[in-house]
């Protein structure tokens, strides 16, 4: 790398303004909630009542709906971390993209189960993508919070207390995995455990590291 490349990303590769990283968030996680609504279907061919279409469409509505609320629950987060946020770098925008790859990615996996309801791949897959899309909103905000990037305000209890409240939805959508794989019915119902998991962990916080106690000063009195 040449010095003048090496100015170069110096210059254009951070900044003081996340402004522009949030607006593309936010438009890559609108077009994602958007396309999930494809799957719902009416039947072109016009058979059967109303109400045969409807309850055929029950279980495509039922992954949109969860999957509608898992990304707005992801992105009601993604907001809250960039009011925290002040600071941007290369790694940062890189760690936003791979978030926002799986974000994306969304639609297929609900399509998935909603056309193969409870299958073992379509369970897995579903699992991955939603335990991922928490788990890289998890290391985002461990990165910023290391780098420096963030409000002054944020402490180490602070942080500590954020990054404690994103990981019950990855623990749990991970640990439906291998479940699946026994029993994939077993492993979709398992995701109810989300609701009370959350709770729990949210009464149990970590406590703050104690501050290292200031040395005393000895103070030498001249002879």
């Amino acid at each position: 790398m040449t010095a003048l490349e090496d100015r170069y990303r110096g210059l254009v590769g951070k900044g003081h303004s996340t402004e522009r990283l949030e607006f593309f968030s936010d438009a890559v996680f609108a077009i994602a909630m958007t396309l999930l609504v494809i799957d719902l279907k009416v039947p072109e061919d016009g058979h059967g009542s109303t109400w045969d279409v409807i309850v055929s469409q029950i279980p495509a509505f039922l992954a949109f709906t969860l999957s509608f609320w898992i990304i707005g629950v992801n992105w009601a987060s993604h907001h809250r971390k960039f009011r925290l946020i002040r600071e941007y770098n290369g790694r940062l925008i890189t760690l936003n993209l791979g978030m926002l790859f799986l974000v994306a990615l969304a639609p297929f996996p609900t399509s998935l189960l909603s056309v193969y309801s409870l299958e073992t791949a379509s369970v897995v897959l579903y699992a991955a993508s939603v335990g991922g899309m928490s788990f890289m909103q998890w290391v985002l905000w461990t990165y910023a919070y290391r780098a420096g990037l963030v409000l002054e305000e944020v402490d180490e209890q602070m942080f500590r207390y954020i990054s404690w409240n994103i990981l019950p939805v990855p623990i749990v959508f991970f640990a439906s995995i291998p479940i699946a794989f026994i029993d994939a019915h077993v492993a979709a119902y398992f995701w109810i455990v989300l609701w009370p998991f959350t709770i729990v962990m949210s009464k149990i916080q970590p406590k703050p590291k104690p501050k290292p106690k200031p040395k005393p000063t000895v103070s030498r009195e001249s002879d």
